[in-house]
């Protein structure tokens, strides 16, 4: 994914020393994510800066610090960053690099910045547009970078640099594309598809994919109660139609959001009624006459983005804004407050009573459920709404306890108010259960891989963003995805809003996605669906606007023209010609053979299992094989030592080297550095080792190999080397040269290699003969000149792999920032360990 590939490009960057303090820009419902990826990947420990948190952080620091000069690695939200005073204080300290993710946020809109209504898009891309002017290095990351406006687009490429787009006229840009293609790497999941089917691995990464609607008549009480929430409706908007236009949108927002919680929920809805009934009684007790500013509790955006499922803000998570929505009174008198109530109970009454005979959840629970059970006993389910999700976990609960179907059935819920580790233990669970159903809100829907916990989706209703509903799906139907078939299933209430435009909008965009390989933003700018309802709204007779609220806000008549201005061939076509797909001009085979290449040289879990091994062995613990197949090993060590290394389990610890074991398996950990156990040993060893008690003192090592016949030595350099780039860089390699012990003969690299991968086996020497090899290896009369010569051979080899580099990339035109790197001169060579190989039959 995007996130890991940034992970990769600043680790290298890192590496080199090209870079220190990096800032990361993403959307705040984000922040926790990039977090935990980039320590539990990449070892870097950066910290969250937002209004709630920069408190914390200032108290960490002495008076007077800055937080924003202090720590390295910064995530924080496009909201709060964008934000004046925060805005100037970024940009008063220097940053190696900044990294933008969802980057189509930070887009110029549309036509320029001339439009009112584009506030909150030109203080994003005025903010985006400065850190681009300000510092050398940026990185945006996005998976709609196109949102078939080409002025948009070119916005983000000048960002990249100037040169790579020409306006001709205002508002018209030519996309450089030959010198664009250097700065830009697109794929979608067909090119990563037809790339690796043409390699040598011949087979498709991903599953297929079944997905279907499920359609369920509404009942007569679904009707009564969408009646008197239309009467509501109709009050709501009928006492805004001569006040100020952002006023009129707040109260066809409000009123959709309502709408859409009945669509939802009959639970959904009645939580919103009550909301609402008890703001309203609030007001008439303080004898309350109009509201001075509707924006001081939800601006016109807040309330769009929440209704269209855009994202949080980092002001209000997606929950305080359903929250406030629910509580967005527009009124002027207390006769208006009094009528609102009265239609509002009026709602409540018809509520309760579609709750006992809700089709869509009997549907669930006696249909979609057992078909889906099947195929597989475990499933998630998304809805949008905190309150649906307590509704459906009610009535499973009350299944499970009555129903011998649901029998030892487990119901798991997160949602977006639990805390992260909450929300991952309770997904553990249900990552462990043999029989499960997970419900979630869109707090799993991102940044979550679920594919090894379950093959299936249910969306209880149908979010209104498109590609909300493919992040969704996508958390299954995914790379790693163990079956072979994933199954989406999506339920819809007939002859409903949800039904009569947003399937539609959503069957186009997974139309789109077939045929062109992407589901572009459409709703970047939710405030045009508005526009479009009120423009068709002029001229309606007053007849028509006593109808349901779908044909009062003429919906229904509109489904032709709303997708012609989110769906337009002109803008598809548009996309497609300024796209760069299908960049595949990367060698599979050859990152194997690196890979391999770098396992040889330093190892890989094979060679950590072994020292654990040892390890667990030296301190008296059992390590014993407790499943061949999956290579899951079991560790028990003394309670001392599990002090002493940090870490406690009054369990038998489970381990592996096997890495799809590892993600799939909560409760089986990977071998790897930075397990807590493997790295605590590591540690404990060396402390040991590098001791001045120790009379070996640390790097030397002896072990006994069928493959000798002789007394070998094997020694680990480090060769230092300076790169004649411009500036200068610095590059640091270990590589190994054995030879005879008694002749100094100088083994070949093959045998050395064959001696290292061998089976190692106890020596059985004391320590006086150990002493005396080690003595006689570092007296070695060709020793200085065995280092000096594997250094010149590196040397030459690292030379010859560039100059063999370049010439590919510059028959594939993406030669850039190469001069120099394959110009380099040997500036160190440091003897890191000496080991002895005996004869294990000598």
């Amino acid at each position: 994914g995007k996130t890991i590939e940034a992970g990769l490009i600043l680790q290298e960057l890192l590496g080199r020393k090209r870079i220190r303090r990096v800032l990361f820009v993403t959307p705040a419902n984000l922040r926790d994510q990039w977090k935990t990826i980039l320590r539990e990947f990449f070892g870097i420990n950066a910290v969250i800066m937002s209004s709630r948190n920069r408190r914390k952080l200032e108290s960490q620091l002495l008076v007077g610090g800055n937080p924003w000069g202090y720590y390295n690695f910064i995530i924080t939200s496009i909201d709060y960053a964008k934000q004046p005073g925060i805005r100037e204080e970024i940009i008063q300290f220097e940053w190696d690099m900044i990294i933008i993710d969802e980057a189509h946020n930070v887009m110029r809109p549309h036509l320029g910045t001339d439009d009112p209504r584009a506030d909150s898009f030109k203080q994003s891309y005025g903010f985006a547009k400065t850190l681009a002017e300000e510092y050398q290095n940026l990185l945006l990351l996005t998976a709609t970078p196109h949102n078939g406006h080409r002025d948009c687009f070119a916005s983000l490429l000048e960002m990249i640099h100037s040169e790579l787009i020409t306006e001709e006229a205002s508002h018209k840009y030519l996309i450089n594309k030959d010198r664009a293609i250097n700065h830009i790497c697109q794929r979608r999941r067909g090119d990563v598809e037809d790339w690796i089917k043409e390699s040598r691995y011949n087979k498709n990464p991903f599953p297929e994919r079944d997905s279907n609607e499920i359609y369920i008549k509404p009942s007569d009480q679904f009707y009564n109660t969408f009646d008197a929430l239309n009467e509501f409706s109709k009050h709501v908007l009928e006492r805004t139609k001569e006040s100020l236009s952002k006023e009129k949108k707040l109260s066809i927002w409000n009123i959709l959001h309502f709408h859409k919680r009945a669509i939802s929920s009959p639970h959904a809805l009645l939580c919103s009624v009550d909301n609402r009934i008890k703001e309203i009684e609030k007001k008439l007790q303080r004898n309350y006459k109009a509201i001075d500013d509707p924006e001081s509790l939800l601006s016109p955006e807040e309330a769009a983005q929440s209704v269209m499922d855009g994202y949080e803000n980092d002001r209000l998570d997606e929950d305080e804004l359903d929250e406030r929505h629910d509580k967005l009174i527009i009124t002027e008198t207390m006769e208006d407050l009094n009528k609102e109530k009265s239609l509002l109970l009026e709602v409540k009454k018809e509520a309760k009573k579609l709750k006992k005979e809700d089709r869509k959840m009997i549907e669930l629970i006696e249909g979609v459920l057992p078909r889906r059970f099947n195929d597989s006993k475990k499933v998630i389910i998304f809805t949008r709404y905190i309150d649906t999700l307590t509704y459906i976990e009610g009535n499973l609960l009350t299944k499970i306890e009555n129903t011998l179907k649901y029998k030892d059935f487990e119901i798991y819920s997160v949602h977006g108010k639990m805390a992260s580790p909450r929300r991952q233990d309770i997904y553990n669970k249900f990552l462990e259960a043999e029989k499960g159903i997970l419900i979630s809100t869109d707090c799993m829907a991102e940044g979550i891989d679920l594919q090894f916990s379950a093959n299936q989706v249910i969306n209880y209703e149908l979010t209104w963003n498109p590609n909300r509903l493919e992040q969704r799906n996508g958390r299954v139907d995914r790379f790693g995805q163990p079956k072979k078939k994933v199954y989406i299933r999506t339920l819809i209430m007939k002859n409903t809003l949800e039904m009569d435009i947003l399937e539609t909008l959503v069957k186009k965009a997974s139309e789109i996605k077939n045929v062109y390989g992407f589901v572009p933003g459409f709703f970047g700018d939710p405030e045009a669906v508005i526009d479009h309802i009120m423009e068709k709204r002029k001229g309606e007779s007053k007849k028509d606007a006593q109808k349901t609220l779908d044909r009062w806000i003429q919906f229904s008549q509109s489904v032709d023209d709303i997708i012609s201005v989110f769906f337009s061939e002109q803008q598809i076509k548009e996309i497609m010609q300024d796209s760069f797909y299908g960049h595949s001009n990367i060698n599979l085979e050859e990152i194997e053979e690196r890979m391999r290449l770098t396992e040889e040289n330093i190892g890989n879990e094979e060679t950590l299992l072994r020292f654990l091994e040892k390890a667990v062995d030296l301190y008296e613990g059992e390590m014993k094989l407790k499943n061949e197949h999956n290579k899951i090993y079991e560790i028990n060590l003394p309670e001392g030592i599990q002090n002493e290394i940090g870490v406690r389990f009054d369990y038998n610890y489970l381990i592996t080297p096997n890495r799809e074991v590892d993600v799939s398996r909560n409760k089986i950990n990977g071998v790897s550095l930075k397990n807590p156990v493997v790295s605590g040993l590591v540690e404990k060893i060396k402390n040991e080792a590098f001791s001045i008690d120790n009379e070996f003192y640390g790097r030397t090592a002896a072990f006994a190999s069928d493959i000798v016949s002789k007394i070998n030595v094997i020694f680990h350099v480090k060769i230092r080397y300076v790169i004649n780039t411009e500036p200068k860089t610095l590059m640091e390699e270990i590589s190994k040269v054995g030879g005879d012990l008694f002749s100094g003969e100088i083994l070949e690299d093959e045998l050395v290699d064959q001696i290292w991968q061998s089976d190692w086996d106890n020596h059985h020497k004391n320590k006086i003969e150990l002493i005396k090899h080690l003595k006689m290896a570092l007296k070695l009369e060709s020793l200085n000149d065995l280092l000096d010569s594997l250094a010149s051979k590196r040397r030459e080899a690292i030379i010859s792999e560039r100059k063999t580099m370049i010439k590919t990339l510059q028959e594939q035109g993406l030669s850039t920032d190469l001069e120099g790197i394959d110009d380099l001169d040997v500036v160190g060579i440091d003897l890191i360990t000496i080991t002895l190989i005996y004869p294990k039959f000598g």
